[in-house]
């Protein structure tokens, strides 16, 4: 690019290729297209990185960095080292972002020059790309105060500014598959401010390969336990068919409880 871009979008892969052409496709779409996009290939051993060059090809916008596998944190400071933008947003290989999500967050930016962080609602997908429901958060005081419980920051929605991060160090390693919740305590705790923009901007995959994933939980039942605690039980029927008796016990019982039981210790 010939110009610093309002936005530099970092976007770590590492062996990503089922999801990935929807991923890269929905942020070449966005409706604000003054961005950069550096994508970092972290050491994927699948067809990942030849379907990141073949974008490459197709949009100047793309920026590749193809490096040996050092995890998550290790190639999204590699990203945030290079990157030109005033504003940073981050974007997972999975998901699947809306077309106004880039506009609607610095119009956020744009009428609170003040704050340093904005974070969006999401609409759940499995991972088959069908609709689950939309994932319920608090408000953001509650957001705050409830961080160490309850992480509802979901960190492909962010876009923060880049100075405002780079000041407080960055990503570390010192939580490890918690890396936005490390980060997003060391800005609060230097007065960074954080901006909820209550509006769905980004299908979040439900990913039986995430990180996160308890390796134990069957997958289904996992989506059937997390539309319950978003609030919409009915839709819990749904993967009744995937489920065992002992899964479907478990599954009627959680329904009976108010939403407010699974988030009771929110302040």
């Amino acid at each position: 690019m010939n110009h610093n871009p309002v936005i530099s979008v970092v976007m770590p892969v590492y062996n990503a290729e089922q999801y990935l052409d929807e991923a890269i496709q929905s942020i070449l779409d966005q409706t604000f297209i003054d961005f950069e996009f550096i994508i970092i290939n972290d050491g994927s051993s699948d067809s990942s990185l030849e379907i990141i060059r073949q974008f490459e090809r197709q949009d100047e916008r793309i920026l590749l960095l193809d490096k040996n596998n050092g995890g998550i944190v290790e190639a999204l400071n590699f990203g945030l080292s290079i990157a030109k933008g005033k504003y940073i947003a981050r974007m997972d290989s999975d998901d699947i972002a809306y077309p106004n999500r880039f506009e609607e967050q610095l119009k956020a930016f744009g009428d609170n020059p003040e704050i340093d962080l904005v974070y969006t609602d999401t609409k759940l997908i499995d991972k088959n790309g069908n609709t689950v429901c939309d994932s319920w958060r608090p408000n953001l005081e509650k957001t705050l105060l409830n961080l160490e419980i309850n992480t509802f920051v979901p960190h492909p929605t962010v876009i923060f500014k880049k100075d405002s991060v780079l000041r407080v160090g960055c990503y570390t390693k010192e939580r490890p598959h918690a890396e936005d919740l490390d980060l997003w305590l060391r800005m609060l705790n230097n007065g960074c401010k954080f901006f909820y923009l209550k509006q769905n901007l980004l299908y979040y995959r439900l990913n039986p390969n995430s990180v996160r994933a308890n390796p134990s939980d069957k997958y289904w039942y996992k989506v059937a336990t997390r539309v319950i605690v978003s609030g919409y039980r009915i839709i819990a029927f749904r993967y009744f068919k995937y489920l065992n008796n002992k899964e479907r016990l478990v599954i009627l019982i959680k329904m009976l409880f108010p939403q407010s039981f699974f988030y009771r210790r929110l302040k």
